[in-house]
Parts: structure tokens; C-alpha cells; sequence
């Protein structure tokens, strides 16, 4: 459940971007920086990412942050912060229970163990369902093996949108300082008191003290008259050392000291030499150890990859329903039919949903790999080989069949021939219409001239 902490010890977070404060307790953001770390160092090669939520108040201008609560992340889909169905389900639970102290959902935090601090497509997908409020935030922390881990909160602008692409302002989370418990004894356990010494007046030490003789009782009058000597008069001074005195008389000389770190050095020197020259005998066992106890990191997710074969052509087909082809903006499908190169095919978001692609196929055997990019920067990557006979060549005509062919090249043949010949007929059937034409044209431009009177 979410912790709580006075309002006063809360450290300042602002950007000139930013339309509001925002304010978060040390401790609570310690407490997740302790839980980032852990979960970093895991797993090899980047350890799990884990998220939770952030609760708190919000006054209209000042967001403080002073409680968290972590979100059991199942990691269906990897080792990144990515929620499947059931971790939205205990996200929305989450939200929902009761908190103490009149805390609210202020906002949520989660790690990026792999890359840089900004909020991918999926974290801002869940940042507009979970928290809708204008001023609810985003905290994302990148751990790191030998520096500080790094922080940066997300927020809303005036307009409604959040610059994901980095945070305005990011800060170092340094661990908190461990303060020392204050020293003081429990109060059923009685204090010694302190060493106390009683001198006379004339600076010699008082004898021990005698039992209490009575007093004689000064009603009675005294029977013997001679006058008694002066009683001495006895000055107590009590001593009492200081912790800090009886702490230096307690303490070994120096010489001491140092002999004791040098031995203590020199034998822890001894030890690390021999478990070096022994590594053999005890390195490897502590190795397979580890191995056995290592936790399995989750399967990626399946694409469903597969090949059917239909006389040559092959069909190749995949789940298009499937998370990383729904979260994937593209993909390359490469074929391999034993060439020098192999055939990419670049695939678009809506090849991919589609599911499937068809080739002819020219060779016995086929390699194909589905690669599809991921918002977290890690493809998946799926192959398949599919290995079959070519299909047989189509078998030979008929007799009848053939005779039919052959009757019809014929008489395709004669028809041409025939139509030929009429080409030829009319070819010179025109040519013979033209000469007549052209006699009829002489004789009737003679007639006309023998019809013209005689010139004079």
C-alpha cells in the first residue's frame, strides 16, 4: 500500500514547460530506485523493466508524490514493461482499491533497462487509458551498472499533449544518506553510576565508611563533661568521566590498531590469491549453480509462421493477430531458395495484418524468415524451411485430341489461304475498276473537245 510522508520533507521537481510543481517524497522515490536496481540486475544483458503506480494529492497547482505502489508484471511478452491483458486487468484493480490517508492516483513510474528516457507508443498508450487526468504524470528511471540511475517525469501540457521523445528535466536519484541511531539506552535498563571519589578537606582520601552508629539523643544531657576535639570537616568531590573520555580509554593504542588492519588486510590478500589459484576447483560448480537457479526469461511471442504448397505455388502465412504484428509498424520477409542472395520483401502494416503472401515456387527447398520491429528496439524474428518435390509437367495430349488440333490447324490454315486469295481478287478487281475509270475519263474529255467549235 502506498506509504506516506510529511509535506514538509518533500523535494521539488519544475520545468519552465511544465504548468504545475510537482513535488515527491525521497524516501518513496529511494524505495523504487532500490526496486529498479534490483530487477536490473536480474536478468543478463538488461534485466527486467518493472513499473507500479504513483499516489498522492494534487491541489490545483502543486503535485505531490508521496506514496507508490507496485504492479506484479507477469512479462508475457519479454522482459520489458509491456502489460498483456491480465496486468491491465490488476493495473485497473489497482486503481480502483481503497488507499489511506485521502492519497489518489497521481500518476505511475516504470523502468527502461535498454534504452534511453522518453515514452514509447505503448507507454503512452497507457498513460491515456489508466490516467486521463491532465495532471496525473509519467516518472521513468534508467538504472545503470556504474553511474547513478537517472529519472525524468512526463507531464501534460497547456495543449493537452506530452513531449515524449525525452523528458524537459532529468535528475539523478543518489541514494539517501543511512542516518545513525541516536545513542540512548532502553529506559527498563538502569545506568552505572559514574565512578565517584570522596576526599577530605586536606586532600587525603576518605577511609571507608563505618556502619551508622545512632545518634545520641540530644533530649538526654550528657554525663561526661570533658569537652570533645573539633570534628573534621569532609569535603565530598565526585569525578564522572565524559562517553567520550571513557570511550578513548577504552580504545586500543594506534600502534595496535593498525597492526590489527594490517593483519586483517594481509589475510584477506591470502584468501583472494588462493580462491584465484583454486578457481578451477570452485568457479565452475558456482557457475552451474547460478545457471540451474537463473530465472527463464519469458518466450517471445509467437507469429504463427507457415508455409502450404499448392502444385508450385507456395503459400506462406502467418498470424496477423498476433501482439508483435499488431504492435509492429512494418516487417521484412525473406525467402531463400538456395541462391547466392536471398529475396527480401519489404512488408507494410497492412501486408502484415493480412497474413499471408503467395510465390511460385522453383526449387525443392525453401527457407523463409518473418522479422517485425518492435516499440521496446527488440525484432522478433521467426523461420521456416518448407522441402517438397517440384510438381510433374502435364501430361501428353490424346490421339483424338491431337487429330482435333491438328484438324483445326488445317482449316485455320485453308481459311487463311482462302482469305488470302480474296485479297489478291480484290486487289486487282480494283486495280481493274481504276483503268476503267481512267478510260472512261479519256473518252469523255475527247468527246467534249470534238464538240468545241473550230477556232478562226
Amino acid at each position: 500500500m502506498p506509504e506516506s510522508e510529511d509535506a514538509a520533507a518533500l523535494s521539488q521537481w519544475n520545468a519552465p514547460e511544465c504548468p504545475f510543481t510537482v513535488a515527491y517524497s525521497a524516501q518513496a522515490l529511494d524505495d523504487i530506485r532500490l526496486a529498479v536496481v534490483d530487477a536490473f540486475f536480474s536478468l543478463p544483458r538488461g534485466g527486467a523493466e518493472i513499473g507500479g503506480v504513483l499516489f498522492g494529492n494534487w491541489d490545483g497547482k502543486r503535485l505531490a508524490i508521496t506514496g507508490y505502489a507496485a504492479l506484479d508484471c507477469e512479462h508475457a511478452f519479454g522482459p520489458a514493461f509491456t502489460l498483456s491483458p491480465d496486468d491491465e486487468a490488476r493495473l485497473a484493480n489497482l486503481l480502483a482499491s481503497p488507499v489511506r490517508d485521502g492519497l489518489q492516483p497521481v500518476g505511475w513510474y516504470h523502468s527502461h533497462t535498454r534504452s534511453e528516457i522518453f515514452l514509447s507508443d505503448a507507454d503512452q498508450e497507457i498513460h491515456r487509458r489508466f490516467f486521463p487526468e491532465p495532471w496525473q504524470v509519467a516518472l521513468v528511471l534508467r538504472p545503470h551498472t556504474y553511474h547513478p540511475t537517472r529519472a525524468g517525469f512526463f507531464f501534460r501540457g497547456a495543449d493537452g499533449d506530452i513531449h515524449a521523445k525525452a523528458s524537459h528535466r532529468e535528475f539523478d536519484l543518489l541514494p539517501l544518506l543511512v542516518k545513525p541511531a541516536p545513542s540512548r539506552l532502553p529506559a527498563n535498563v538502569e545506568q552505572e553510576p559514574a565512578p565517584q571519589m570522596e576526599m577530605q578537606l586536606d586532600g587525603s582520601p576518605e577511609p571507608p565508611a563505618a556502619a551508622a552508629e545512632p545518634e545520641p539523643d540530644e533530649a538526654e544531657p550528657s554525663l561526661d563533661s570533658t569537652p570533645k576535639p573539633a570534628s573534621k570537616v569532609r569535603l565530598r568531590i565526585t569525578v564522572r568521566k565524559s562517553e567520550r573520555e571513557a570511550d578513548e580509554d577504552e580504545a586500543p593504542p594506534p600502534s595496535r590498531l593498525w597492526l590489527k588492519v594490517t593483519l586483517a588486510l594481509l589475510v584477506l590478500c591470502g584468501v583472494g590469491a588462493a580462491a584465484y589459484l583454486w578457481r578451477d576447483l570452485w568457479l565452475a560448480p558456482l557457475m552451474a549453480i547460478e545457471r540451474q537457479h537463473a530465472p527463464v526469461p519469458a518466450a517471445p511471442p509467437s507469429l504463427g509462421l507457415n508455409t502450404i504448397d499448392d502444385q508450385g505455388q507456395l503459400q506462406i502465412r502467418w498470424n496477423g493477430n498476433s501482439i508483435a504484428v499488431q504492435r509492429s509498424a512494418g516487417g521484412v520477409l525473406s525467402i531463400d531458395t538456395g541462391g547466392p542472395f536471398p529475396q527480401e520483401i519489404p512488408l507494410d502494416k497492412e501486408h502484415l495484418l493480412s497474413g499471408a503472401i503467395t510465390i511460385a515456387r522453383q526449387t525443392e527447398r525453401v527457407d523463409v524468415s518473418l522479422s517485425l520491429a518492435q516499440p521496446d528496439g527488440l525484432p522478433v524474428r521467426e523461420i521456416t524451411t518448407f522441402m517438397g518435390k517440384l510438381p510433374q509437367q502435364k501430361p501428353a495430349e490424346a490421339p483424338a485430341a491431337k487429330e482435333q488440333h491438328d484438324a483445326e490447324t488445317k482449316e485455320i490454315a485453308r481459311l487463311q489461304s482462302d482469305l488470302k486469295a480474296e485479297v489478291e481478287k480484290n486487289t486487282k478487281l480494283k486495280k481493274s475498276l481504276d483503268q476503267l475509270r481512267k478510260q472512261l475519263r479519256d473518252q469523255q474529255r475527247g468527246r467534249l473537245q470534238n464538240q468545241a467549235p473550230d477556232k478562226k
